[in-house]
């Protein structure tokens, strides 16, 4: 009897602590009601329908809590845990009051771009949680005492991985900086499955402000279909500034916090400015470089081209199994072997512009390096060039090779030449473009970065630390390798340039070529140029 007993309270307790509920929320009409918003005061719990209008909350431990529904259009409604537990189907009042709208007429508007036009050279990425689609995050902008707004612009970083993704996009009154009263009378949703910069036309909504000199607007990722072979990820751009312009809440009922930084967004405005009103800054490039930013928006872009190829995700590609990681490749015509090693962080896709090209005339495999692009990888040990060379000696025994090519691209030019040392015996030709020797041979802000996204755990610390570690070849060695090597880099590229003089000079039958208005990203800026020397190269 007393055992249970025990199993009785025990089985109270854990109701009372993991008890969820669920319903659907309508309006007067019995219409449903989709995305509408969920929250509890003082807990990180809420919830947000989905497109049917259906719900499921987990109620919190104490019966006098209140639950707030609320909706674009509609007054809100609170009721108690328990008055939610005897009918969980609630009905929503439209809304009696509107935000009063501005109609200007018979005066032409001006127009601007407020906030951050194009992508600076030194970001983080805001992260967004798919099991969370309560969470907003956004910033506040500036605007004018008559203000239409026409659309909202933001960057989605370019690593990415969805099918599709919804966002709900929402628009606040600001007080004492931070957001307060919803601006909106239906919801703004929005779907894609593209990365990089984005547009929310808001031109039918008739979004127009008077006597307000700033909004907040936030994204909720409300719903997403997952891309099939990867984990989901989604996360925004973000800038470092001075002031705490990064917004963010865990629902609706919750408090709103303030970080560091702001979204890479922008708003497109029509405007009528009163005399006495105060100009609103010109759009804030944030750029340390004119020509630097340029060259990384192109990068951004054709990074956002390759994705839309074939290659990287090619029926015919394969994966080589070397017990602690799946090695995925894929070939392309016929002839010498040509093998292609990509860069930190990149993939197969990122040759989309030297894969057709050389195909034409060798034999292309284009190699994913373990942890990255497809290939698996089960260990959890920092990352080494030694380690990637070893799975490349593997992959051509794999695939019985004799001797090969190997064209390298940074992390694959340290790659390329790590194995030159190893394997002399298995290298004809060897190409590097933006390779170096240890870390000193990196941009001093560019390992700053580094370290910045270290200390902040943004991005993939094992990769990074790859970067600030490693390679550590000493120049001498490189007189150990006979076989002939061509030397590339860019111009203006993050390796320094005595680096890149220092691998051509002490390497015996090298050649260097440094490509002319160009950074690390030669592939990308300056293809046909690069291929064609290559070619050259290769073909002696």
């Amino acid at each position: 009897m007393q055992k249970l007993l025990f199993l009785l309270i025990l089985l109270i307790g854990f109701n009372l602590k993991a008890q969820k509920i669920s319903g659907t929320v309508k309006n007067t009409d019995n219409e449903i009601i989709a995305y509408g918003s969920i929250g509890i005061k003082n807990s990180k719990n809420g919830a947000i329908t989905n497109e049917k209008g259906n719900y499921q909350l987990e109620l919190p431990q104490d019966s006098d809590s209140k639950i707030t529904f609320s909706a674009s259009g509609y007054q809100d409604k609170t009721v108690s845990s328990n008055e939610l537990k005897l009918n969980p189907n609630i009905i929503l009042d439209y809304k009696t009051t509107q935000i009063e709208n501005v109609n200007i007429v018979a005066k032409q508007m001006k127009e601007k771009l407020v906030g951050q036009k194009s992508k600076p050279l030194l970001t983080f990425s805001k992260m967004f949680d798919k099991n969370i689609p309560t969470v907003e995050q956004g910033n506040i902008f500036p605007i004018y005492q008559k203000t239409k707004l026409k659309s909202y612009n933001f960057h989605i970083i370019p690593s990415s991985r969805y099918q599709e993704i919804t966002l709900k996009l929402n628009i606040y009154k600001v007080k004492n900086d931070l957001p307060e009263q919803s601006l909106l009378d239906e919801n703004i949703i929005y779907k894609t499955s593209t990365t990089g910069w984005q547009n929310i036309d808001l031109s039918n909504y008739r979004l127009m402000f008077n006597n307000l000199d700033k909004i907040a607007i936030t994204l909720q990722l409300v719903d997403y279909k997952p891309m099939e072979n990867f984990d989901f990820v989604f996360g925004i751009s973000a800038k470092k500034t001075l002031s705490k312009d990064l917004l963010f809440r865990y629902q609706s009922q919750g408090n709103w916090e303030t970080f560091d930084g702001s979204f890479i967004s922008n708003i497109d405005i029509s405007y009528d400015k009163t005399k006495n009103e105060k100009e609103i800054a010109e759009v804030e490039n944030n750029t340390e470089n004119d020509f630097k930013t340029n060259q990384l928006i192109a990068y951004y872009e054709n990074k956002e081209k390759a994705k839309k190829t074939e290659f990287g995700k090619s029926r015919n590609g394969q994966f080589i199994d070397l017990n602690d990681a799946k090695i995925y490749y894929e070939e392309y015509g016929k002839g010498e072997p040509l093998l292609l090693l990509h860069g930190n962080n990149g993939s197969i896709s990122d040759f989309y512009k030297q894969i057709p090209f050389f195909s034409k005339h060798y034999r292309v495999i284009a190699i994913d390096t373990r942890g990255q692009g497809r290939s698996t990888d089960l260990t959890t040990d920092d990352y080494s060039y030694d380690q990637f060379a070893s799975d490349l000696y593997k992959i051509i025994k794999n695939l019985k090779l004799d001797k090969v090519n190997i064209v390298g691209w940074s992390d694959g030019g340290n790659t390329g030449l790590t194995f030159n040392l190893e394997h002399p015996e298995l290298v004809n030709k060897l190409v590097t473009i933006g390779a170096n020797l240890d870390p000193c041979g990196v941009d001093e802000n560019l390992i700053k970065t580094f370290q910045q996204q270290l200390a902040e755990n943004t991005g993939n610390p094992r990769l990074i630390k790859l970067m600030l570690n490693h390679p550590n070849i000493n120049y001498k060695e490189l007189m150990n390798i006979h076989n002939p090597v061509l030397v590339i880099a860019g111009s203006n590229d993050v390796i320094k340039p005595e680096h890149t003089n220092l691998i051509n000079s002490f390497i015996k039958n090298s050649e260097l070529a440094i490509i002319p208005n160009s950074t690390h990203y030669v592939p990308f800026e300056q293809p046909e140029k690069l291929n064609d020397i290559i070619l050259n190269f290769l073909k002696k």
